[in-house]
């Protein structure tokens, strides 16, 4: 039989909701860093998708 008190299960429910909130105080950093990432790539193919069909376009206007 579990011998803990209440005050015993009440220190480690605190002690494990500090753990928690650390978890995901780190968590939502590594979140913000991707989205970083993500933005940036967003960008980078946005301009090679605008570079490739200007110069789709440069080709077909030299052969037209």
């Amino acid at each position: 039989m579990d011998t803990r008190t209440l005050q015993d299960v009440a220190m480690e429910l605190t002690a494990h909701e500090r753990e928690c909130a650390v978890y995901r105080d780190m968590t939502r950093l590594q979140l913000e860093k991707l989205e970083g990432r993500i933005k940036r790539l967003e960008v980078l193919i946005m301009g090679s998708t605008i570079s490739t069909v200007s110069l789709v376009i440069v080709v077909i206007m030299k052969i037209v």
